[in-house]
């Protein structure tokens, strides 16, 4: 699955910030023939390509319709095959309307596929393997039984249960190429099988926080790290010291007997023998110097955790074209390939083994990627930062200047109003506060306490918020109505 992220969050749908607890995902297809990506998903991302027309769905209301799904399935700018997660998992899409006995929306992942003219064959193939991975993978996520009763379903089977509005989709396309939602759970099942019994779990190793939190520290985002610690896990396990295991028996030598041999000059063909060692099994003799040169001027043994990843991340910078891949990331396998097809360069480059390392990268994100989030920071209003400015709590001149700014406050916005209070200028309305319950929103509360949740940006800047995150106990300011 080539998955990526791009969350609408100017849609009205996301912005509403309903919540629901998945039992099941529902499948669509647009009904369209267009199965460019960009059409659905914007802005472009540099993989997307242009949409000319502006008219994708991260926007209040597409097409001026309340309409929103948690992803798409279809073409990049390049012609291959991608899907775009658009809503987190677990927030209410809008998708499936409603019946006689409830909406679907309340229950039920969504995704669309981008159709074409229904008739290429390649193309059908691709996206159906894609859909599969997809619910295979949220299936696994939110441990949903895919032959189970109502849980995977196509639109067009939400109708008669009372669920859904009566649409046709995708029963109309996957007759067409032999297929049927029955056949489609039944791939999907078969797949989930296969993944639990062929593929490794999430690897474990002491090392493995200490790269993650040393690859993030260098700015890499989340998908970057996940996608070379699964190469590294690949390759030698995450042990700095690991010696290639086909070559311990002819050369004599463990890891560790052979790492203190280098270090103690006792072996003296390291660079030379053509054998793989350390996290990324380098091998080539001028890399193996290289990493020799390296540990030596620092003082350190050639299996140094700490040294090895300083050598890494230099060499990663020495490969630009792989680097600005990591650095521009939007998936785990976009990262992971990179890594694997300019970096690693294994003799075997298969899709199963892009598949596999994707697939340790990606057991990586989903341990640690949470971490990655930032803690949102209680925000104090405006007002009252300039009392504390008064009372000397942020210093003096450019010490105060520099300690606001750091902090993430608007130095001049508050030092304005610092000379308002002084000169005897009161505000022009007392502000009535609200404070944040889990599960609010902007939006929500804009719509709640103002009469229109399109009222939400004057909330952010009557409280200094940077961006739309907020947290239970916040205590925000709300303008009047």
């Amino acid at each position: 699955m080539n998955l990526h992220k791009l969350i609408f969050t100017q849609n009205a749908c996301y912005k509403a910030g309903r919540t629901i607890a998945p039992k099941g995902i529902m499948v669509h297809s647009t009904g369209a023939n267009n199965p460019n990506l960009k059409r659905y998903v914007g802005p472009d991302d540099g993989l997307l390509g242009k949409n000319q027309y502006n008219n994708h769905w991260n926007q209040d209301k597409p097409d001026g319709r309340q309409v929103c799904v948690h992803g798409f399935i279809g073409k990049l700018a390049d012609g291959s095959i991608a899907t775009y997660q658009t809503l987190p998992w677990n927030w209410r899409g809008w998708h499936g309307g409603s019946g006689t006995k409830g909406s679907v929306n309340d229950t039920h992942i969504s995704f669309e596929i981008c159709e074409d003219g229904l008739t290429d064959a390649d193309y059908f193939a691709a996206v159906y393997k894609e859909a599969i991975e997809l619910c295979a993978y949220l299936c696994k996520e939110y441990k949903l039984d895919p032959l189970a009763d109502g849980v995977i379903i196509g639109h067009y089977e939400g109708y008669k249960p009372g669920i859904a509005s009566n649409h046709a989709d995708p029963g109309h396309w996957f007759p067409k190429h032999g297929k049927s939602m029955d056949t489609f759970r039944a791939d999907v099942s078969k797949l989930l099988t296969a993944n639990e019994a062929d593929q490794p779990t999430t690897p474990t190793s002491s090392n493995e926080e200490t790269i993650w939190n040393f690859l993030s520290g260098k700015g890499l985002n989340a998908y970057a790290v996940a996608g070379v610690m699964g190469n590294l896990y690949a390759e030698s396990a995450l042990k700095p010291a690991n010696l290639q295991n086909s070559y311990e028996k002819s050369l004599g030598y463990t890891d560790d007997s052979y790492t203190a041999a280098v270090d103690n000059g006792s072996y003296t063909n390291f660079v030379k023998d053509s054998v793989g060692y350390g996290l990324a099994q380098w091998t080539f003799w001028s890399r193996k110097q290289a990493l020799l040169d390296f540990a030596r001027a620092a003082g350190k043994s050639i299996g140094d955790l700490n040294t090895q990843l300083d050598f890494l991340w230099k060499e990663l910078q020495e490969y630009t074209a792989v680097f600005a891949t990591l650095k521009a990331a939007t998936s785990v396998k976009q990262a992971s390939d990179a890594i694997l097809t300019g970096y690693e360069k294994p003799a075997d480059q298969s899709d199963a083994v892009k598949t596999k390392r994707a697939g340790y990268g990606q057991g990586y994100y989903d341990k640690y990627a949470e971490a990655d989030v930032p803690t949102p920071v209680p925000t104090k209003s405006v007002d009252q930062l300039a009392n504390e400015v008064i009372r000397g709590d942020w210093g003096n001149g450019a010490d105060r200047k520099n300690r606001l700014t750091a902090a993430g406050y608007d130095y001049a916005e508050v030092q304005a109003r610092v000379n308002e209070i002084l000169s005897g200028k009161t505000s022009t309305s007392t502000a009535v506060t609200y404070t944040v319950v889990k599960g609010d929103t902007l939006w929500g509360i804009a719509a709640k306490k103002l009469g229109s949740g399109a009222r939400y940006p004057e909330i952010k800047s009557l409280n200094g918020l940077s961006s739309d995150i907020i947290y239970a106990g916040q205590k925000l300011k709300l303008p009047a109505k």
